[in-house]
């Protein structure tokens, strides 16, 4: 073999051997910056961001003392109507309103009629004799204990005080200045709880001192004239006759309390309503 053959075969084998090599060397040369393109393209991770600190919890208001009262009992401005038997005895109408949550005031007002026939100048019996007693009082309460009114049942306690006169009508009067018909001052001084159904129904039973002053005096003046007033007729009730006197006692009537009512409060939807606003 020459060898000039032989340098041609080894320069053919030389191009064949570059050609050949050179699509792996393109190929991996573009693999590898892509590589790296998508090493500096990839965002970098974001930061967590730190948590929020949660906010402290604003202190409860504190109640006012309506509202308080509201939620207690929340009878400021509430009128009550109802019936009662007082401690002296009179059957009457009572009205109390509270002037404030824990302190009422209060009126009340009963009487009584009795009519016959008797005869008159004629000697006809066509007269008609009507003799009555009136009752009429006023009276104010403190509560220093009051119940929740949200309850079906609730009870308040309290004490007072009550004045009624008793005067008579109708009875014959004398002209000498003594007294014949009914007259009577009482002063009661009751301790009482109020038991409410619901929120406007209250029954009130109660206990204490009652005072009796029937004016008069039993002593004959010169004329030999003296008071008759029978008062209420406490003086025959406890043994001795009616007339002028001082008495005590604890109620009149028996059984466990010796007197009752049992009133009406209005006012209700109204306190739910500035229950619900505030």
């Amino acid at each position: 073999m020459k060898l000039c053959h032989l340098e041609r075969f080894v320069a053919a084998f030389t191009t064949i051997a570059v050609f050949t090599a050179a699509p792996f060397s393109a190929q991996a040369a573009p693999s590898k910056g892509k590589s790296q393109a998508k090493q500096e393209q990839a965002p970098e991770p974001e930061p967590e961001p730190e948590p929020e600190p949660e906010p402290e919890p604003e202190p409860e208001p504190e109640l006012e003392a309506s509202a308080v009262a509201s939620s207690v009992g929340g009878m400021k401005g509430r009128l009550g109507l109802g019936g009662m038997r007082s401690l002296s005895g009179v059957n009457a109408i009572s009205l109390r309103y509270y002037v404030a949550n824990k302190l009422s005031i209060g009126a009340l007002l009963g009487f009584a009629t009795f009519s016959h026939r008797q005869a008159g100048d004629d000697g006809d019996f066509s007269e008609i004799k009507t003799v009555g007693l009136l009752g009429a009082g006023a009276q104010m309460f403190y509560w220093p204990v009051q119940g929740n009114r949200d309850k079906y049942i609730s009870a308040d306690f309290g004490f007072g005080a009550r004045g009624v006169v008793y005067v008579g009508f109708g009875a014959d009067r004398n002209n000498d200045g003594t007294l014949e018909g009914p007259l009577e001052i009482a002063v009661e001084i009751p301790i009482t709880t109020s038991v409410f159904i619901g929120d406007s129904v209250a029954i009130t039973p109660e206990f204490g001192l009652v005072v009796r002053i029937v004016p008069g005096s039993r002593e004959p003046d010169q004329q030999d004239n003296n008071d008759s007033n029978p008062g209420t007729g406490a003086g025959g009730r406890l043994g001795t006759t009616n007339g002028p006197g001082l008495g005590f006692e604890l109620g009149e009537h028996g059984g466990m309390f010796f007197g009752l009512s049992i009133s009406y409060f209005f006012g209700a939807d109204k306190n739910a309503k500035k229950k619900k606003k505030k």
